[in-house]
Order: C-alpha cells, then structure tokens, then sequence
C-alpha cells in the first residue's frame, strides 16, 4: 500500500526577488526622509559641507588608488630583482663548480694548454704517450665546451644590466609616490577638518528626534519584514528540498521492488522451464545425431558405388569415341591382361585390382557440422569406406545404449530439477542470491 505524500510547490525566487526589492525601496526612501529632517536645520550648509566632503573623499580614494598601483608595480618589479638576484648566484654557482672541476680557469688557458700538447705530439712521443695526450686534450675540449655554455648562458641573460634598471625602476616609484603622500595628507587634513565641523553642528539634528525616531522604527520594521521574508523563504526553499529528496527515496524504493518482483517473476519462468526440460525424454539429441550421422553414412556409400559405375561407362565411351573410322579396337590391357592371367601366359591384373582398391579406400570428406557431431558423440570420423561402415556400426550401439536407459535418465533429470528448484526456494527464504544458472543449462 503506497502512502501518500503531500506535494510542496517550489517557491517562486523572481517573486521573492521582487517583494525584497521592494521592500529594499521603501526603506530607501525611508532613510532619504530621516536624512532630510536630519538636516533641516541650515540646510544649505550642510549640503555644502557634504558636498566638499564627498568630494574629499574622491579625491582621496584616487590617491589611494594610484599609491596602490605604484606600490603594485614596486613590489613586483622588486620581486623580478630578487628573481634575478637569485639566477645570477646560481650561474655564478655553476661558473665556479665547472672551473673547479677544471685544471685551468679559464678559456683561453685551456687552448693553450691543448695548443702545447698538441705540439709535443708532433714533435714526436712514443704510441702510449700519445694516447695520454690525446686523451688529456679531448677531456680538456669538453671542459672548454661546457665552460664556454656556462659563460654564454650567463652573458646572454644580461643580469647585471636588468637588475641595475629594475632598481632605476624602484627609484622612479618612490619619486612618484613623494608628491602623492603629500597630496595625501593635505586632503585628509581639510577632511578631517570638516568632520570636526559637523561633530560641533550636530545638536541641531536633536530638533526633530521624535519625527525621526518615528521614521527610524518604520525602518527598522520594514528591515525586520525583509528579514523574515529571506527566512521564510529560506524554510520553504528547505521543505521543497527535503520533498525531492523524499520523492527520489521513493521512486528509488518503488524502483528496487519493481527489479526485485521482476526478479522473482524470471526466477519463477526460470524454474518452469527447469521442470519442462526435464520432462524431455533423455538422450533425445543424442539419438537424434545417431539417426541423422547413419543416414549420412549410408548416403554417402550408396553415392560412392554410383560414382565409381558411372567413372567406367565415361572411360569407356571417351575411348570408342576416339578410335580412326575403320580401326579395331583392343581391349583394355586390363582385360587383355587378364585374358593372358586365365590362358597362363601372362601377368596378373594387378593394376585393375589396385584402381578398384584406390577407389574404394578414397578419402572421404565431411562438413565442419557433420564432424562436430562425430566428435560430439565421441566417435571418430570416418575416411574411407571402411571406416564408415564401422562408423555406422558404433553409431547403431550407441543409439540402441541411448535408447535403453533414456526412461532412467528421464526420471534423475526430473529429480534433480526439483532438488535445485527447492535449494534455490531455499536461498530465497534465507535472503539469500541466486546465481544466474545460464552457464548450468548450458550444461
């Protein structure tokens, strides 16, 4: 029995927008009206005032924006040096690992030094010798190689010349920023200043306390009223939440039952079938692919014989056809031969009697199907006609065997199927899984 859940409607956010925003208007004017009476008294001054100050502020918040920028760019143009600072010592760094790992300083040593052994190669040294030498002056050209990488690296980066601009860079920020913080200061003090003057005119704003008070609560209230409405629809955004939530439970549940009841339903065609299956009578398909392999056998020896008649009447009228008019036609050396077997002066026919034999232990050729069946019934598959006479006879065993215990078989197949039936009944009463049994039936 379904329980019915009450539906939430989903509340309108561009309503609600409205109803704050209009709320938000009223306490605007509100405020503009409180702000008025506030200043009733000498109105023209304090507008003035107000004006000047405003204008103040501006002009501070522009100050403020471009010391913000300078500094900006001071800080990260300060970061690049250090950034640089910290690639040069690293060169510096490796310059100093590679010549140490030198035997000379620098470059121009080194050519020297290959310069000199290359001469004392020429003037002449022992083999040993010279592959000393040699070998001293290739270590001493990958030194000059890498060396000369380090050093071009460092030059192509110009550090020195960078970080000498970026800190003329520095130098311009902080002349920049000298003029700013003055402006600055004086500014703040004319602001300051007036903020002073106001502060001394504001026991003219107690003339009118109670009109304001009145207004101020008319404020407050209608702040009050916004926020209760942002809460109420805050509560009723959470209800809808928790209702779809709560619907998708329910279609969830609703989904599991209707697998679960399609489950059982399969469970229940499944143990149907289980039981019609048995109810075949056993060895069906065995007896069946004895019956049909037989009449395959039988077929192709009948065909084999009608091959082998019709072979000998073509040879035959393919030779008469091939005689001159008004020759005589001999008789096959087979027959001649057999002619001289009978009369005792001649060979026996012993290539006639090999060709009948070749003919009777031809290969025999089956389908793919055909042999699969063979091979099902564990029964090789035959290759002359030999061989398919006894295939025959194999065949007629095993079918009478099929035949003979196929009501036994019969009646196990039924009792087994009603042991799983129950088993898997079983299982389902324990909450237990039952495994898919497709790989079984197979079986």
């Amino acid at each position: 029995m379904s329980t019915t859940v009450k539906r939430v409607t989903k509340p309108d956010q561009e309503k609600h927008n409205a109803e704050v925003e209009a709320i938000k208007k009223t306490i605007d004017e509100l405020i503009k009206k409180r702000n008025e009476l506030s200043g009733k008294f000498n109105r023209d001054a304090n507008e003035k005032q107000n004006a000047e100050r405003n204008e103040l502020r501006q002009t501070l918040e522009k100050i403020r924006i471009e010391q913000g920028k300078i500094k900006k760019e001071r800080q990260e143009t300060f970061a690049k040096v250090k950034e640089l600072q910290v690639i040069r010592r690293k060169k510096n760094d490796e310059i100093r690992n590679a010549r140490q790992k030198l035997p000379v300083s620098n470059v121009k040593d080194i050519d020297a030094q290959i310069s000199r052994l290359e001469k004392n190669i020429e003037a002449g040294v022992s083999l040993n010798e010279e592959k000393q030498l040699l070998k001293e002056i290739s270590k001493l050209k990958q030194a000059k190689n890498t060396l000369e990488k380090v050093e071009k690296s460092v030059a192509e980066l110009d550090v020195d010349d960078k970080i000498e601009s970026l800190y003329a860079k520095i130098k311009k920020f902080d002349e920049e920023r000298k003029p700013l913080s003055a402006q600055f200061d004086e500014v703040k003090a004319k602001l300051d200043a007036l903020e002073a003057k106001r502060r001394d005119q504001s026991a003219d704003y107690k003339s009118n306390k109670e009109k304001r008070d009145k207004i101020q609560q008319e404020i407050e209230a209608n702040i009050q009223k916004r926020r209760d409405l942002i809460a109420n629809f805050k509560t009723q955004r959470e209800e809808y939440r928790n209702f779809m939530k709560a619907e998708r439970e329910r279609r969830e549940e609703e989904r599991k039952k209707r697998i679960q009841q399609e489950k059982d339903e399969k469970l229940a065609r499944r143990f149907e079938a289980e039981l019609e299956n048995a109810e075949i009578p056993a060895y069906t398909e065995e007896i069946n692919s004895c019956n049909t392999l037989i009449g395959i056998l039988n077929n192709q020896l009948e065909n084999k014989n009608e091959n082998a008649a019709e072979e000998a009447q073509k040879e035959k009228a393919n030779l008469e056809a091939s005689i001159p008019e008004g020759a005589v036609m001999l008789n096959s050396k087979s027959e001649r031969e057999e002619e001289v077997f009978f009369s005792g002066k001649g060979k026996k026919n012993k290539k006639q009697h090999n060709k009948n034999k070749d003919n009777k232990n031809a290969p025999v050729k089956f389908d793919l199907g055909v042999m699969e069946a063979f091979w099902k019934l564990k029964v090789e598959v035959p290759s002359s006609a030999e061989e398919m006479k006894e295939a025959i006879k194999t065949l007629e065993e095993k079918r009478d065997y099929f035949q003979k215990n196929s009501a036994e078989q019969t009646k196990k197949n039924k009792e087994e199927a009603q042991r799983k039936i129950e088993e898997h009944r079983k299982k389902l009463l324990a909450g237990e899984e039952i495994d898919d049994d497709n790989n079984e039936d197979e079986e």
